[in-house]
């Protein structure tokens, strides 16, 4: 349909946070389902509070997610956005309702921030991340002369798909999979139905898919919900 490239197209978001990627894709005329696999929980200990404290004491705050950004939300308030970095849009956007306008935003986290934040030799970077989260991002700063300092902000916990998502999940066109964590509950339920595409963010979140046993149908070139969307109408849009 004129407007509605993803017309009929049965599309299960992962990620519960992703409503706006949803709204999206249902704008463009996808049916959507949200079927969480996994839980978002707040990080226990001194540490996370420490770094909100001293926050402002940071020459940069790197965000790589909407989560972290809620977990931090107290320290940002208060920042000029020259201290603060991040990772795609919707995590951009997130700060920006805090009141701070990020100095730098990156399409892809390890690729793209190390370089733009320039010259960051002796400079001291505070990485508020899951308690998942690979160690590259922080070796690439590290490796460019910054003080890195990490901290879990919040953890990353795989669930069983809800009973009512189990029919969604079998049925579905595509799948879309925006962490290793969401691949790895995925694959630990049994995978999704015969007929599903499996689409992935990012060649990371491929790279776990398929390390997990999933067959991976689409990879997003951009490492961001429109990402996502552009891979999603590019290989449905002329069938829906």
């Amino acid at each position: 349909m004129i407007n509605q490239p993803l017309y009929g197209v049965r599309i299960v978001v992962t990620r519960p946070e992703s409503k706006s990627l949803a709204d999206e894709l249902e704008r463009l005329g996808a049916e959507v389902t949200i079927v969480p696999l996994i839980e978002i929980r707040p990080a226990e200990g001194r540490a996370l509070e420490d770094a909100i404290d001293t926050m402002a004491s940071y020459d940069w705050v790197v965000l790589t997610s909407v989560n972290g950004v809620a977990a931090v939300a107290k320290g940002l308030a208060g920042l000029a956005g020259s201290q603060v970095a991040a990772v795609g849009p919707v995590t951009a956007a997130a700060i920006q309702e805090l009141g701070v306008e990020p100095a730098f935003v990156a399409k892809r986290a390890s690729d793209d921030i190390a370089e733009g934040l320039g010259d960051i030799a002796g400079k001291r970077v505070l990485l508020p991340q899951a308690d998942i989260a690979e160690a590259h991002l922080a070796e690439e700063l590290r490796g460019r002369g910054a003080d890195v300092e990490t901290v879990v902000a919040y953890r990353t916990i795989l669930v069983e798909p809800p009973m009512w998502g189990i029919l969604p999940l079998r049925i579905a066109d595509a799948v879309v999979l925006a962490s290793g964590s969401a691949c790895r509950s995925l694959a630990a339920a049994g995978g999704a139905g015969g007929g599903a595409m499996l689409v992935c963010i990012g060649p990371k979140t491929a790279k776990v898919a398929r390390e997990v046993g999933l067959k991976v149908g689409l990879v997003a070139d951009e490492t961001t919900a429109d990402g996502i969307i552009r891979a999603l109408v590019d290989q449905f849009g002329d069938k829906a």
